[in-house]
């Protein structure tokens, strides 16, 4: 009876002394724990450049090329209108394209896709955009209608129309 009482008691000290003994590093030492990186918009102290000293690393957003601000602000008229079929039918798929500045429609144009096949419709350009000029692109096909505005900018890519395997109409736009 009195190996039941003890029982506890002996479990508790025993899951303590192995649970120290399975956390511990090489050589016993308890590992220290493993800081955590966080983003911080604190600056900090450049050291001094002197004699004898090392340039301090250059900061990660010193490091970081142009990115997307600067090529939102460049203009590019040069941006495709395609369509694709990764369906097994052949599908209609009408397009409309209507250049924002002016409330004009530029494009509208109706095309059959066999299965399979991709085919650029449009490109921007041939608006003659003045700068970077905003687009909205149409896609009507299997009675749905899809919709999205892209911009003459560099960071725009191109609109993208597709049936997807599945027969789901999926209009999107690639951007930096």
């Amino acid at each position: 009876m009195r190996i039941r009482q003890s029982f506890p008691v002996l479990a508790l000290a025993a899951v303590l002394v192995l649970g120290g003994c399975l956390s511990a590093g090489a050589g016993g030492q308890s590992p220290s724990p493993t800081p955590t990186q966080t983003a911080t918009d604190t600056p900090t102290a450049t050291p001094t450049e002197g004699p004898g000293s090392s340039p301090a690393p250059p900061s990660p957003t010193a490091s970081t090329p142009d990115g997307h601000e600067q090529a939102a602000n460049q203009p590019d008229p040069d941006k495709h209108v395609l369509l694709a079929n990764q369906w097994n039918e052949n599908v209609t798929m009408h397009v409309r394209v209507i250049r924002e500045a002016t409330n004009e429609t530029v494009h509208d144009g109706t095309y059959e896709l066999a299965p399979g096949s991709e085919r650029t419709v449009y490109n921007t350009s041939a608006a003659d955009p003045d700068g970077i000029e905003r687009f909205t692109v149409v896609l009507t096909a299997r009675g749905t209608t899809e919709r999205v505005d892209i911009e003459t900018s560099q960071c725009y890519g191109e609109a993208y129309g597709e049936i997807q395997s599945d027969g789901t109409v999926y209009l999107y736009y690639s951007i930096c």
